[in-house]
């Protein structure tokens, strides 16, 4: 089997933290992984040119490569500004398949961006289309307070319907997408992401106390992803103030450490919700009790997920979680916000707890109650026994490679073809 994965806006081989990058480039390289553990099956992942000095086809595994083609400025672009490079990228995209006389057996895309690329290429070479969201812009919009690229939700619409096949990361965005889209049932796959045993497990986390500067004594909260307002960063910080206020004994212990946001420097002084959570910080009286270490290669996180009495995941919205499972798998219980599919990976005073989003109330009671219970949850060896009995890549990677498989040209449904300034039409 040959996969075309079209990754427009993001480089699975990207660090992870910064700008628009994070769960879904670390989902692109390990199930490029665990697909290609397959010999038969070769897979080229298709993305945008961020960096003039990049390498153009990097073969990063003996049957996959990443190929950057040019579509605007070699630059990171916010993802809201990467729609009119779309054009560009498609026929740079169609060039080199035609030049190197490819024959895929299917286009897999990732985000919207990528598939109304996808779908340009499922009607020019015949090829059927899987798509995988990843996020919703229609769910995203009921919590965030900076609405989506106008044109994303007619297009996540229209791929509902256009593309041949949807894999799901979770049952609970299946049910949304059947709800607000009218998509069938069969039509959508739930495959649930993995994660990575052979990186993430405890560890000696020494270093973390001296890069933080916090120590052993200290109760430890940790924070892994973007930095951005959907992520609830700020719902943190302010459940930190609240339990400073109250007098509450754990105010001088805990301490939160916070990776993600760019690398630490530059590209943390630039991003503006690092700004506005530091201000937040500073005008609440938490100077000194949280640090920002910037963004970090994957292998090295299990340290810090180790170094943390909890990881603390407040998102307003989330697909899936993947820091949720990396963080158990090493261990460590966590808080998470009660959306998504991250309320039924926590098993309630388990292996963590779950709170409202975006209610510094409802995690300032979590965490007093997450360190009242601390000693009856499971200890770290069944925790993390029980999140990789539950995911893994290899078992991710079967799957989708079982339903890449499964598609046949000759069941291709009826699509339409879309143009975003009027009404998708029939192809």
């Amino acid at each position: 089997m040959k996969i075309c994965a079209v990754s427009f806006h993001c480089c699975p081989l990207s660090p992870i933290g910064g700008d628009g990058v994070g769960g879904m480039n670390v989902y692109l390289k390990e199930l490029s992984t665990a697909l290609a553990c397959d010999p038969g099956t070769e897979i080229d992942i298709f993305t945008r040119d961020q960096n003039s000095c990049s390498v153009r086809i990097k073969r990063w595994m003996p049957n996959v490569r990443v190929i950057h083609l040019p579509a605007g400025p070699e630059c990171f672009v916010d993802r809201k500004s990467l729609y009119d490079y779309l054009p560009e990228f498609v026929e740079n995209l169609k060039g080199f398949i035609c030049k190197e006389k490819k024959s895929y057996t299917v286009i897999y895309t990732h985000y919207w961006l990528s598939g109304l690329a996808g779908e340009h290429l499922k009607h020019y070479f015949n090829i059927p289309l899987v798509h995988t969201y990843h996020t919703l812009a229609f769910l995203k919009n009921r919590v965030a307070s900076e609405h989506e690229h106008r044109y994303r939700l007619l297009a996540e619409r229209h791929l509902s319907h256009a593309a041949d096949l949807i894999i799901s990361s979770s049952s609970e965005e299946k049910r949304n997408l059947m709800g607000e889209y009218g998509v069938s049932a069969l039509k959508i796959k739930v495959i649930y992401p993995g994660v990575n045993h052979d990186l993430f497990y405890p560890s000696n986390a020494k270093t973390v106390y001296l890069e933080s500067g916090f120590s052993e004594d200290h109760k430890i909260l940790l924070y892994v992803g973007r930095v951005e307002p959907i992520k609830g960063l700020l719902t943190i910080i302010e459940a930190l103030a609240s339990l400073h206020k109250s007098l509450n004994p754990l105010r001088e212990k805990l301490r939160l450490i916070v990776i993600g946001g760019g690398k630490k420097g530059s590209e943390l002084s630039y991003n503006h919700e690092v700004n506005r959570v530091k201000a937040a910080i500073e005008t609440l009286g938490l100077t000194g009790k949280i640090v920002f270490l910037g963004s970090k290669e994957q292998k090295a996180l299990k340290d810090y997920y180790s170094a943390a009495d909890a990881l603390i995941v407040p998102s307003l919205y989330e697909s899936f979680g993947l820091v949720v499972v990396e963080a158990l798998a090493c261990g460590t219980p966590v808080l998470v916000s009660n959306v998504g599919k991250m309320k039924t990976i926590v098993k309630e005073g388990k292996n963590g707890f779950s709170f409202a989003p975006g209610s510094p109330e409802a995690l300032a009671k979590g965490l007093k109650e997450f360190f009242q219970k601390k000693d009856f949850l499971w200890e770290e060896s069944k925790i993390r026994q029980d999140i990789i009995d539950r995911f893994s890549w290899d078992k991710t990677g079967r799957e989708t490679q079982r339903v890449l498989a499964g598609l046949k040209q000759e069941k291709i449904l009826s699509t339409t073809k879309f143009r975003p300034d009027e009404s998708p039409q029939l192809a």
